[in-house]
């Protein structure tokens, strides 16, 4: 009976496929591009690592958030067929550094650091 209640158990429809540090990385580029979408400034400027907020700003010469409003951010029309390609795009991870893509029909791939056990953008 034990041996049935076990077997039963390991066959519900529960059998997700576990998430790969690709996914995680997936993941913190489409809520990036999300918020650049959603033309949430602040919100996207905290999905990018302390030094590229920081350059962001120093190059405009204002706040981060400043910044990708008055023109920073991609065009609309490249966030959106970047926000597309997320899901298909090459990931690479060399150790604490990511890339994703290239994406939005350029040879630019987005590339992410994992800050404090979070994916970040960096550029």
């Amino acid at each position: 009976m034990l041996a049935s209640a076990v077997a039963l158990a390991g066959c519900g429809g529960d059998d997700r496929p576990r998430a790969t540090p690709e996914d995680g990385v997936r993941a913190a580029a489409r809520a990036y591009l999300g918020a650049l979408a959603a033309r949430d400034w602040p919100g996207a400027c905290r999905l990018m690592t302390a030094a590229a907020r920081q350059d962001l700003a120093g190059a405009a010469g204002t706040s981060c958030a400043r910044a990708l409003a008055s023109g920073g951010a991609m065009a609309a029309e490249k966030v959106a067929s970047a926000e597309r390609e997320v899901a298909g795009a090459e990931v690479s991870i060399r150790g604490q550094s990511a890339t994703v893509g290239p994406l939005a029909g350029t040879q630019q791939s987005l590339r992410l650091r994992r800050v404090g056990g979070r994916w970040l953008v960096t550029s």
